[in-house]
């Protein structure tokens, strides 16, 4: 028998209120409290500029979808329609682009002008079709292939480039956040779980977690030696 198995996790009740996947729901909510934290550490910065604005935006985003996915996709869904997991989504969706913009912008001194104005458009366009799958299959697959696109190749690629030429510490601590972000990405995938107290979900959202604090520390570092990429 393997390890690692598919689990089902069962409600509880509080307060004769019924929460379905309480874990999952738990998990989703510590996400959105370590992004809610990166967003006002990252909001009182005194550091200037478009960077900012999209770190900063990235993990309100990203929180506001953890949050939402853990009350209404998770905890309260046997309660809401289906189209309540949209809200999650489509915050989702959204952080994803402005962390991909966050490092085009990181990466404009560095290149020819013209080709990060390139990659941005394919960028919203990749974006577009997955917002528009995702409305029209109400389906999840769409958010977890441009996650894919956005955090790894794109995000990813351009960490590399950036730490390649200018051996900022902040975007390799950005590179090695978004490998480990991943890594949830292949456990939610192939449904891997411990327990039903602790399945895939829970275990993606753990690893979620540390990759976005990780992210932050990573952005932090990035606009406190904004310098050295220039």
């Amino acid at each position: 028998m393997s390890v690692f198995e598919k689990f089902i996790q069962p409600s509880i009740e509080i307060l004769n209120i019924r929460i379905d996947e309480p874990m999952t729901t738990f998990t989703d909510l510590l996400l959105a409290a370590i992004c809610f934290y990166a967003f006002f550490r990252i909001r009182r910065k005194e550091y200037m500029g478009r960077v900012k604005w999209y770190f900063k935006y990235y993990f309100l985003l990203l929180g506001l979808g953890a949050m939402f996915g853990g009350i209404f996709g998770h905890a309260f869904q046997y309660r809401l329609s289906t189209e309540w997991k949209l809200v999650s989504w489509i915050c989702t969706l959204g952080s994803v682009a402005l962390m991909a913009h966050a490092l085009l912008e990181v990466a404009k001194p560095l290149v020819q002008p013209g080709i990060t104005r390139i990659i941005s458009r394919i960028n919203v366009l990749i974006f577009a079709v997955a917002l528009f799958y995702t409305l029209w299959t109400m389906a999840f697959s769409p958010v977890k292939y441009y996650t894919i696109f956005g955090m790894v190749v794109v995000v990813g690629s351009l960490s590399y480039f950036i730490y390649h030429r200018t051996g900022n510490k902040g975007v390799l601590v950005l590179m090695g956040a978004v490998g480990v972000g991943f890594l949830s990405v292949v456990i939610f995938s192939f449904q891997w779980g411990l327990s039903p107290w602790f399945n895939h979900n829970d275990i993606s959202h753990v690893i979620l977690s540390i990759s976005a604090f990780n992210l932050y520390k990573g952005a932090a570092l990035i606009m406190d030696t904004s310098g050295a990429l220039l």
